[in-house]
């Protein structure tokens, strides 16, 4: 699932007029189809571990057809010129390819929902360096205590493989996978500071946006056509199912599925940020990546130790620090924010 791009860091919502029922419903299934689309993700890498890339192709292509389907008048009617959209939608590509990716390198599921929650770290960083925006005691706190979190897990992680009595190469794969979703955390975060740069100057044009990072970002995947080709052709192969009273291949209907609820996830997310601050969008993606774990851990029977368990609740507590749910005392200078 594409990581949220990181507007601002002010308030934990956006002003109250913006938290209507609409956008609480889209919230809710937003958050839905999100656990559902990364259950169903990890399903599809389980039974053609090598097809991440086909997986963020086809995302792509969905909303491109669906974009020139249902809002034609994009292709010609633009606000924002194209020659902006460069070094978004590079970071677009690489970081949705790399958080794929990752799964085909040994890390597994919870692992990469962990890590992925890092979010709020990643976006201080950028933020204080593109900004010079400076934060609360607390907020400090609660990045400290999502990055304890994320060591303690990824270390617990790291010993699981060191362990596991396979050869050498699979912890050197692994750490390839690591390295890919240190990459696409902050890649994200600096992709927000672009896209906020960009709603700033043009106004939150989120479907233009949405379309223009993904048509453009079309011809990067010839760098992967050989892993695509050979998913088409494990695709084929796999067991067929019946649809409809039709027996087809198993991975063709779960890469449909996904694909579609992937769209949706990531319009909904799209709309969300339009209307909510990206701190709030990224509360409710963290929501999701917790219930994602849960779900993942006891459905999957992945292995999940104590230490594991740790670093998740430093995390998700982090997040809530950070975000004002578990109040801290505050001095009376709290959370100044200067940007530049």
């Amino acid at each position: 699932m594409t990581e949220v791009k990181q507007e601002e860091a002010k308030s934990a919502v956006a002003p109250s007029s913006s938290v209507t029922l609409t956008s609480i419903v889209v919230m809710i299934f937003t958050v839905i189809i999100c656990c559902s689309n990364v259950l169903l993700l990890e399903k599809i890498v389980k039974e053609a571990p090598n097809c991440t890339a086909f997986v963020t192709f086809s995302a792509y292509v969905t909303i491109v057809i669906q974009t020139i389907i249902f809002k034609p008048q994009l292709l010609t009617n633009y606000t924002v010129p194209l020659h902006n959209y460069v070094i978004i939608t590079f970071l677009f590509y690489t970081t949705n390819i790399c958080n794929n990716m990752a799964l085909s390198y040994a890390v597994d599921m919870p692992t990469l929902l962990i890590f992925r929650s890092g979010s709020l770290l990643a976006n201080m960083v950028v933020s204080i360096v593109a900004f010079r925006r400076s934060y609360s005691m607390s907020k400090y706190i609660a990045v400290l205590m999502v990055t304890a979190g994320i060591v303690v897990a990824t270390l617990a992680s790291a010993d699981l493989k060191k362990n596991s009595g396979s050869e050498g190469a699979s912890f050197s794969v692994w750490l390839v996978g690591i390295s890919m979703l240190t990459y696409a955390l902050f890649g994200s975060a600096v992709m927000g500071v672009f896209q906020e740069k960009l709603f700033a100057t043009f106004g939150k044009k989120s479907d233009e946006v949405l379309f223009f990072s993904h048509l453009l970002g079309l011809p990067a995947f010839l760098f992967n056509y050989k892993d695509l080709a050979q998913t088409i052709v494990d695709f084929n192969n796999s067991a067929p199912i019946s649809v409809f009273g039709l027996d087809l291949p198993f991975l063709w209907v779960a890469i449909a599925v996904n694909v579609a609820l992937q769209s949706m996830g990531i319009k909904g997310v799209f709309y969300l940020l339009s209307v909510w601050s990206s701190l709030a969008v990224t509360m409710v993606l963290t929501l999701r990546k917790f219930l994602s774990l849960l779900l993942s851990i006891f459905l999957f029977q992945n292995p999940f130790t104590t230490a594991h368990w740790i670093g998740t609740t430093l995390v998700f507590s982090g997040s809530a620090v950070f975000s004002g749910l578990i109040p801290l005392p505050e001095g009376k200078n709290s959370d100044k924010e200067k940007a530049q």
